[in-house]
């Protein structure tokens, strides 16, 4: 997992400093002296370069980037977490300890989204363009946006066209997505934004020391029409920055990493009045900078977030905590330090915290982020707390940093960048890290949380009040403007609408930079339909009958942006209405088979069916055609009518009827040719099934094996005649392969008219897998073989001994099972202990139907195949494409790269 210190990779910011002041968080001191002289040793992540400015002050001006260590920290601890999770889903290690562990869960529900919650469907917006959105606040329609950027561009617009000059602050109209005259000049980074209570005024914090052209340090107040300097208010504020303001009644509220407020020495948090920027006695202060603040709705504190590890000494406020708003002193009895700690210390100071903080009428909702997990930093993700006493209403342990939050009273909704959401019914830890960017979870509790797999280091919230989460996760393309490369850093809104901006490039791949509106009724209705169709979302179809009046078709559900449940219609060619529906829920990590049977389908060739996903809105996607295809690698054909096998006696030789015996002779492998066509190639002999152009037995022409070619008269079709049979239909003639005679050994194959009704059932064949086979790595060249029974799946040289032949055994809807010719013992994926590098292993295991025991042969057209787990969809893979003897198998993601690990060949055995 690659992350970002959210504060330390930041863009250059300009410090200013009394002449003797301490830095804290950077480790600067500075003395007293000319400004040339810097005492005390920088950190590896900070440069800075100091010049005299004539009031004094010193300037340090740098870019402070964080270096490699804490990424390269995470990294491993996400490694370790993902690889200890994998063991405590196999069983082989408990997820946690003492009352965590006995505590009672009851997940909550993911939610099918409701009028509540806004669509997936982006609405054009003014961007901003090559930079980011920090921080935003809503004044009725209109939202006022700050961070870094020099240009707004018109909604829709390409980067770098329709440009208008913003300098680190624009106001739009969330109703049309206009940018408005809105156009204070601002020369520095803004990361803060807040809204006087009359709504009169707008105030910002940052790292900047002009505004309009005159001086203002760190912290402005401009009209909120015109976007002029407010007379008379003229703070000041020396340090990193201001990260954070609130306001009530005449008190204006900043925190941030700073040292002084009006040259009066304030560490961190400061306070101002509205009227004229005098500084106000309210004090409190903190080791580490302050990143988020709001007013308690029950009217009495002050709700600080950040990163700091205490509060004016009180060392149980962790990242979070409240104070008076009037005295500035600690809030004891507000309880939600006392559960949410994120703030570290020592040598993993600044290391965790608390990102953003907002409000509704009823709680207080955060965002947290952690590169250190202990004792005094428990919580990736999100919580609400309650209005004026502070207890938690509900936590969402979703592992990945959390930025922005915003609640509409009945949902709430953060960005991020999720990658283990499984305890509030999200995504779990994927194969293969996978993020998500924004969630949308209920105000209220719905469940409680279960243990975390992911990650046993963090805290263990089980039996934690949890909220429900919706279905609804628009796709983000992160950005790398701001440092972090996330998307999402901060949300707003007003009645129907949210306002999400950060750095993102686009949204649902449409062109949206910087800023996006969302809403629960979008212009047009909502638009964003089923993701998958066409190649991309194909079933295969089975008739289950000898009426052949019932086909059934299995297809892997489809999944939607903001829908979970889906209705699924099924079409037969040639029908205008469905001859089936049902419903089903599916996510894009959790896609299940969902099954539709035509009860009424014509008898004769199988014809086309279709897929129609419907979601809530009545957006649909459509499936390709559904289609019979023959068995891939190496088959039998086995005739209904006796049961035989065909089979050759030589080369250039006539076929014939053969009882079933498994030989080489007797099994032929596909050749997949052009449209839907294929060859059968001997296993003996080498030689391709064929109509003879000459000979003729019983007034039809003769089936025999010749040199393979691609003449018509070498090509084959598959027509499907119900209960697994089929018609072999020759490609010159459209005649099908039938059985000459009756039931003796020896009798001849013939094509003839595929329509015929006497001895109809000659022209039906089985085609099953057959024979034995060794499965052959493409890496090492190496078979799979075993030492034993119950043991594991390993890398042996080709030796053909018994222990490395699998003779496929056939299995409904197109499944094997791998049967071990030495042990008799299925090859299958572990379900319990067996984990290596974080995946399960594959070992061979007492022959069932169960699904874990079952696969499907995915030819990849090269000489290559991959073998599918049905219990899983992942893919049997040499772990790490070790050449060596004795190297194990796993299961894996298909498409995991180097794709060569899990490539095969399936070359007869014995």
């Amino acid at each position: 997992m690659k992350v970002r210190d959210p504060w330390r990779s930041r863009p250059p910011v300009r410090i200013v400093l009394p002449a003797t002041g301490y830095l804290s968080g950077h480790r600067f001191v500075v003395a007293d002296r000319p400004c040339r002289r810097l005492v005390g040793k920088p950190t590896r992540w900070e440069r800075a370069a100091m010049s005299c400015r004539p009031e004094g002050r010193h300037q340090i001006t740098g870019e402070q980037h964080m270096g490699n260590i804490l990424a390269l920290k995470r990294a491993r601890k996400a490694a370790i977490g993902a690889a200890v999770g994998a063991l405590v889903a196999a069983g082989l290690v408990s997820s946690g300890g003492g009352a965590a562990m006995a505590a009672e869960t009851s997940p909550p529900p993911l939610l099918q989204r409701d009028d509540n919650v806004v669509t997936s469907d982006p609405i054009p917006t003014v961007q901003i363009d090559n930079g980011y959105v920090w921080a935003q606040t809503t004044i009725g329609s209109t939202v006022y946006a700050v961070g870094k950027f020099d240009n707004a561009r018109e909604p829709k617009a390409a980067p770098g066209a329709a440009l208008t000059a913003r300098s680190n602050v624009l106001a739009y109209d969330i109703d049309t997505g206009a940018l408005l005259p809105f156009a204070p000049t601002v020369n520095g980074v803004i990361k803060a934004v807040a809204a006087s209570p009359d709504g009169s005024r707008i105030y910002i914090g940052g790292s900047f020391n002009a505004v309009n052209g005159k001086d203002r340090w760190n912290i402005a107040a401009l009209d909120a029409a015109t976007g002029e300097l407010v007379p008379g208010f003229v703070p000041s504020i020396g340090g990193s920055g201001v990260y954070s303001l609130a306001t009530s009644g005449s008190s204006v509220y900043a925190g941030g990493l700073f040292t002084q407020g009006n040259g009066t020495a304030r560490k961190n948090l400061a306070a101002f009045e509205a009227s004229n920027g005098a500084l106000l006695p309210w004090a409190p202060t903190t080791d580490q900078q302050v990143d988020a603040m709001v007013m308690d709705p029950a009217g009495k504190d002050t709700i600080i977030g950040g990163r700091f590890s205490q509060i004016s000494g009180n060392t149980a406020m962790r990242g979070l905590g409240a104070v008076w708003k009037g005295s500035g002193v600690v809030d004891t009895n507000w309880q939600a330090p006392q559960t949410i700690k994120n703030g570290a210390t020592a040598t993993s100071a600044g290391q965790a915290g608390i990102f953003g903080l907002a409000t509704d009428a009823t709680g207080v909702y955060g965002t947290a982020w952690a590169f250190e997990v202990g004792e005094t930093v428990n919580l990736e993700g999100a919580f609400a707390a309650e209005a004026g006493t502070g207890k938690i209403r509900w936590v969402a342990d979703c592992l990945g940093d959390h930025y922005g939050v915003y609640s509409t009273g009945k949902v709430v909704y953060t960005t991020s960048h999720t990658h283990a959401c499984g305890t509030v019914g999200l995504h779990p830890e994927q194969p293969k890290t996978t993020h998500r960017y924004s969630e949308a979870f209920t105000a209220d509790a719905r469940g409680t949380l279960g243990h975390q797999p992911a990650a046993p280091k963090y805290k263990d919230w089980a039996g934690t009040p949890a909220p429900s989460a919706y279905a609804w996760s628009p796709d983000w393309a992160v950005g790398v403007t701001s440092g972090l490369g996330q998307a999402g850093l901060s949300i707003t809104g007003t009645g129907n609408m949210i306002s999400i901006g950060g750095e993102f490039r686009s949204v649902n791949n449409g062109q949206f930079e910087g800023i996006v509106r969302f809403s629960t009724t979008p212009p047009g209705g909502a638009k964003d339909k089923p993701r998958l169709s066409g190649d991309d979302w194909v079933g295969s179809a089975t008739r289950t009958t000898d009426d052949a009046k019932r086909v059934t078709v299995t297809i892997p559900a489809n999944w939607d942006r903001d829908d979970l449940t889906l209705t699924y219609e099924l079409y037969r060619s040639g029908t205008s209405t469905p001859v089936a529906t049902t419903t089903a829920d599916a996510t894009w990590w959790k896609r299940p088979d969902v099954v539709l049977t035509d009860t009424a389908a014509p008898t004769g060739p199988l014809p086309q069916y279709t897929v129609v996903a419907k979601d809530a809105s009545g957006n649909t996607a459509t499936s390709g055609a559904a289609t019979v295809a023959p068995p891939t690698g190496t088959i039998a054909l086995v005739s209904k009518f006796s049961g035989k096998a065909v089979g050759v006696s030589g080369t250039a030789s006539p076929t014939v009827q053969q009882p079933v015996t498994g030989a080489a002779s007797q099994q032929w492998t596909t050749v997949p040719k052009p449209d839907g066509k294929f060859q059968l190639k001997n296993v003996a002999t080498g030689a391709c099934l064929a109509v003879s152009l000459s000979k003729v037995l019983s007034g039809n022409a003769q089936v025999l094996q010749w040199a393979c070619a691609d003449s018509a008269n070498f090509l084959w079709s598959l027509k499907d005649v119900g209960n697994g049979y089929g018609q072999l239909v020759a490609g010159h003639s459209g005649k099908c392969l039938t059985l000459s005679g009756g039931t003796a050994d020896g009798a001849n194959y013939v094509q003839t008219d595929c329509g015929a009704t006497t001895g109809a059932d000659n022209l039906k064949f089985l085609l099953r897998p057959a024979g034995t086979v060794a499965l052959v790595a493409k890496d090492s060249g190496k078979a799979l073989g075993v030492s034993g029974s119950a043991s594991p799946a390993v890398q042996q040289p080709v030796t053909k001994a018994a222990s490395q032949q699998w003779t496929i055994v056939p299995k409904p809807y197109g499944k094997v099972q791998l049967k071990n010719v030495a042990t008799g013992a299925c090859l299958a994926v572990s379900l319990s202990a067996k984990v290596l590098s974080g995946h399960a292993q594959v070992l061979q295991w007492d022959c069932s139907d169960q699904a874990h025991l079952l696969w499907s042969l995915k030819d990849l057209g090269n000489g290559y195949s991959q073998l599918v787990a049905s219990h899983s969809g992942q893919c049997l893979t040499l772990l790490g494409g070790n050449t060596a003897d004795g190297a194990n198998y796993i299961q894996n993601d298909c498409t995991a790269t180097p794709s060569t690990f899990s490539q095969f060949t399936l070359p007869t055995a014995g």
